[in-house]
């Protein structure tokens, strides 16, 4: 399943809050490990794409995860 930019800006946006910053990382936004694990299991579910949340935790901001997100990841 191909997933857009803009679906997972809405997905960052739901798991962190409408008023998160695409330009800093996920714990910066107040993301947690948790958070990063429900986050890696809704991007599963919306593109059957395996992440583990220490890429999401350790993404330097939300368009690094994206585009290994629509790279196609590790599968």
């Amino acid at each position: 399943m191909r997933v857009s930019t803009e679906e997972l800006t809405a997905l960052w946006k739901e798991m962190l809050g409408d008023e998160s910053d695409l330009n800093t990382g996920f714990i910066a936004n107040g993301g947690d490990s948790l958070k990063a694990v429900l986050f890696a299991d809704r991007i599963f579910k919306s593109t059957g794409q395996e992440l583990d949340y220490l890429e999401i935790l350790e993404a330097p901001d939300a368009a690094t995860l994206f585009q290994a997100v629509l790279a196609g990841g590790r599968d």
